[in-house]
């Protein structure tokens, strides 16, 4: 059986599933389809129509997803979302659409909806250009430029005193790798500890202030206490900072540029907001 999904309610496809499950025909007043229209119309169920564009954009959706676009595939999404029109029919028929929490939900759906639709507006009014990605890239560049990286590996434990046992064993000779893969509960575990090249910057200052200090092959003599436990640091090796190239840095620097455009917009909305 052919695998498909209706897009689901995620923070990258919630606009989608809002029009899908909130603002669709059964949550409004019902309006019979009419003729003029019936080319816009995927189906009516009990005179509700249902757009051919909810049909689309699913499709879309899984086309998104790896599926290709095929016959079968529109039909079985054609059924699942007359099926979820009918369910949606017989939830408001019961009144369950007016209950607080159901009330609380829909609010919740309907923010979610706006906030996209504005955060949409504004990448495409002000789109992270190519040209922005490299001044970003440029400027981060060369503001690490003195920068060293550190190769680290990690043991993290979740008391003291196997954290001192650990060390002991390991500044007796014992395997780095080995422990890690048996003892840590950290997911570099899978990894023999292996954490990789960081920057101080990238890590809590904990362990950012002891690693520093740390010559190449050392480890930390104390466990380094944190939210996650207690951490053995070993330095592996170190190096002047290494930037990626801009082609591997671009979706993580247009992601940031656009968080920045979002903050600002809040900050910009926010100091004009009267909020009591």
């Amino acid at each position: 059986m052919m695998n498909v999904s209706l897009l689901k309610l995620s923070a990258a496809s919630a606009v989608c599933s809002v029009l899908l499950l909130v603002t669709g025909p059964s949550l409004a007043q019902p309006k019979p389809a009419s003729t003029s229209a019936a080319a816009g119309v995927m189906a009516t169920v009990n005179g509700v129509a249902i757009p051919a564009s909810l049909l689309e954009q699913n499709v879309n959706a899984n086309v998104a997803q790896g599926q290709r676009d095929t016959p079968e595939l529109r039909q079985l999404l054609k059924e699942e979302l007359i099926n979820r029109e009918i369910l949606a029919q017989e939830a408001a028929k019961l009144g369950l659409d007016k209950t607080a929490e159901a009330k609380t939900q829909l609010a919740q759906l309907r923010q979610t909806l706006m906030v996209e639709l504005l955060l949409n507006d504004l990448i495409k009014k002000t789109p992270v250009t190519d040209v922005k990605i490299k001044a970003e890239y440029d400027r981060r560049v060369e503001a690490l430029k003195n920068e060293q990286e550190y190769k680290v590996a990690l043991i993290v434990t979740p008391t003291e005193d196997e954290a001192k046992a650990l060390i002991a064993r390991l500044n007796k000779g014992e395997s780095f790798e080995k422990i890690a893969t048996e003892k840590s509960i950290d997911p570099s575990k899978e990894k023999g500890g292996q954490v990789g090249w960081v920057l101080p910057a990238q890590i809590l200052p904990a362990i950012s202030n002891v690693m520093v200090n740390l010559n190449k092959g050392t480890l930390a003599v104390s466990p380094i206490r944190t939210q996650a436990g207690w951490n053995i640091i070993k330095v592996e090796d170190k190096r002047a900072y290494q930037p990626p190239g801009l082609n591997e840095a671009k979706n993580d620097i247009r992601q940031a540029l656009q968080q920045q455009q979002r903050a600002d917009l809040v900050k910009r909305l926010r100091e004009g907001a009267k909020v009591q």
